[in-house]
């Protein structure tokens, strides 16, 4: 039996699905869908079993994007809508026009013509594809396609990201009424594959900084960092909820929805230049390590030669130029200059580089300690081994103490945690029984 859609309300004009098919140069009327999602389609003589709908129905735009999306190939398919009254007339019109067109034919075709759907083209780059999202579903809170487009939010949210505008929403999602409130958007892969949206409101929650942020405590100067920069202003090493692994991390401020995000900070490379400008090595320790850094004569896209601090942020994944309260803020002495620092020992007496935590800033040398300072980028894992005793998988079998920057054991340490496993397996092995003597 063919799947018909709901007609339009009692009074309202109802709406005929004309299909061309223009190799037979043939018109048929839409008279519904059988199981397969096959379309089915009978004469469009006066009185016949139409499939009538409201276009401007959520159903009769779902209809649309399924079929084109089953018929991907749909050059030789055109759709039109026409009024059920004047169907059948303008069915033998729009055949004639196809058989021979006149100026005045295709101007009256195109006005019926149903266009088809922009289903947004999946671009390198991004994490999602945009013709796996239920666009009119989400059209039905208040946001569209093109309202991201409009706001330069859409390559940003299929990229993965959470948009940099807010939007307001409001409807019945789920069942529940949705009060209009405003919102930022962002998408994620559920379990079956599909891409749902998720919606950030603003959180009240005025402690949320003082309890643990996986498992780790704020300090009241990094919760400071965190309400005036948006940013922690440091490392933070948090617990890896997969692997179960103390990972460091930048952490970041959503200065809208006040939302905490983290970013792996072992896995965040310093750019070389920045905006036509060298980052000189020491300014890629500060980046690395948290820390606002003031660019001087950044070339921009207008011509212009200007001065910005900028820092790494987990909410834009990356660099951002701090806003204009958040270097007051930093001006006003809220968070202390870097402070780097040489020649500390590890847990096993081997030497490390790294910067001062901001608690502990202004610290003098000789009294800064170990658990301080973070340290550099070339020794994180040198010292997260040596002094923590934490393992990745190239350094899960070693003994000796990585040495200054050594990331993964050397060959001739490869060799002996080889033999090593190689002597524990053969030891653990059962020895084969002889039998009993009788």
């Amino acid at each position: 039996m063919a799947n018909r859609m709901t007609p339009p309300a009692e009074g309202q004009e109802k709406d005929v699905l004309l299909v061309l098919d223009k190799q037979q140069g043939k018109v048929s009327a839409v008279k519904g869908i059988d199981k397969e999602g096959n379309l089915q389609t009978v004469p469009p003589t006066h009185g016949g079993e139409f499939m009538q709908v409201d276009k401007n129905s959520d159903v009769f735009s779902n209809f649309i994007s399924n079929f084109y999306r089953k018929y991907q190939d749909t050059s030789g398919l055109e759709l039109f809508s026409v009024k059920a009254s004047e169907a059948e007339r303008d069915a033998k019109a729009i055949e004639e026009n196809h058989r021979n067109p006149t100026p005045e034919g295709d101007k009256r075709a195109e006005m019926l013509r149903v266009p088809k759907p922009d289903f947004h083209e999946f671009k390198q780059g991004y994490r999602f594809d945009p013709a796996k999202i239920d666009w009119e579903n989400l059209k039905k809170v208040g946001i569209t396609a093109d309202t991201l487009k409009n706001t330069k939010d859409f390559d940003r949210v299929m990229r993965g990201y959470k948009s940099r505008n807010t939007y307001t929403v409001s409807g019945t999602v789920g069942g529940f009424y949705l009060k209009p409130t405003d919102v930022k958007l962002s998408f994620y892969q559920a379990k079956d594959g599909t891409v749902v949206p998720k919606l950030h409101g603003v959180q009240q929650d005025e402690k949320l900084l003082q309890r643990p942020f996986h498992e780790h405590g704020f300090t009241k100067q990094e919760q400071g960092n965190l309400q005036g920069t948006g940013n922690l202003g440091g490392i933070a090493e948090i617990k890896d909820s997969k692997s179960g692994e103390q990972i460091p991390v930048f952490v970041s401020r959503d200065r809208y929805t006040h939302e905490l995000e983290y970013m792996r900070a072992d896995k965040w490379k310093c750019p070389d230049t920045i905006c036509n400008v060298q980052v000189s090595p020491e300014q890629k320790a500060a980046f690395e390590a948290g820390q606002a850094v003031k660019m001087e004569n950044l070339q921009f896209r207008d011509g212009t030669k200007r001065s910005a601090y900028l820092q790494v942020s987990a909410v834009e994944r990356g660099l951002e130029f701090l806003p204009r309260a958040a270097v007051q803020f930093l001006q006003q002495g809220q968070q202390p200059a870097e402070q780097q620092v040489a020649g500390l020992k590890d847990g096993k007496g081997v030497e490390f580089n790294g910067h001062v935590q901001p608690g502990a800033q202004g610290k003098s040398h000789d009294k800064v300690q170990p658990k301080d300072v973070t340290p550099a980028a070339e020794n994180r894992t040198q010292v997260a081994v040596n002094s923590g005793g934490k393992t990745n998988e190239a350094t899960k079998q070693g003994k000796e103490p990585l040495k200054q920057g050594q990331d993964k054991p050397t060959p001739k340490q490869k060799e002996k945690q080889e033999k090593a496993q190689d002597k524990s397996l053969k030891a653990d092995k059962p020895k084969k029984s002889r039998g009993m003597k009788m």
